[in-house]
C-alpha cells in the first residue's frame, strides 16, 4: 500500500508567525493533534504538535512565572521535518512515525505539500481491515458449522 491511499489531502498548515494561542485554536477546532508549518511560498518549514503548543504553558498552582510576549510557532515547532512523498510504501512511513515517535508527517511532491499522513489515518485502516478480518472470520465459522451439520 502506498502513501497516497492513506494520506489526507485537505491539509491544515500554519505559518511560523502564527502566535501559539491561534496555533492551539486551530488544532484544536480541525481536530488535529499536529500540523505542517510553512513559509510564505507554501514551503515546509516545520511541523508543529499539540506538545510542542502546551510545553512550558501550564504552571502548577502558585509558581510566580515572568509574563513574556506571546510566543510564536515558530519557537515551539520542530524543524528538519521528516517527509514523506505520495508513492513511499506506507509501512516503512508507519515505522519511521513510530521508531522517531511522530503522529504526523506531512506528504511532499516536488517541495509541495500535498497531504499529511497522521496516527488516526493509520489507526482508520487498522480499524477497517480488522472490521474485514473479523467478518472474514465469522463467515468461516458460519460455514465451518454448515459443513458439519
Amino acid at each position: 500500500m502506498k502513501v497516497r491511499d492513506v494520506m489526507t489531502t485537505a491539509v491544515t498548515t500554519l505559518r511560523s508567525d502564527t502566535p501559539i494561542q491561534a496555533a492551539a485554536a486551530t488544532l484544536v477546532s480541525h481536530g488535529h493533534t499536529a500540523a505542517p508549518v510553512v513559509d510564505s511560498a507554501g514551503a515546509l518549514v516545520g511541523v508543529v504538535s499539540e506538545a510542542d503548543l502546551v510545553r512550558g504553558r501550564i504552571m502548577p498552582e502558585g509558581w510566580q512565572v515572568e509574563v513574556e510576549p506571546e510566543a510564536v510557532v515558530a519557537a515551539v515547532m520542530s524543524h528538519g521535518v521528516i517527509g514523506a512523498t505520495p508513492e513511499d510504501d506506507l509501512a516503512d512511513i508507519v515505522a519511521r512515525m513510530l521508531d522517531e515517535h511522530l503522529r504526523a508527517m506531512p506528504v511532499l511532491d516536488e517541495g509541495r505539500i500535498v497531504g499529511i499522513v497522521t496516527r488516526r489515518d493509520v489507526l482508520r485502516l487498522v480499524a477497517h481491515r480488522q472490521l474485514l478480518s473479523e467478518q472474514a472470520w465469522t463467515a468461516r465459522t458460519a460455514m465451518a458449522s454448515n459443513d458439519r451439520g
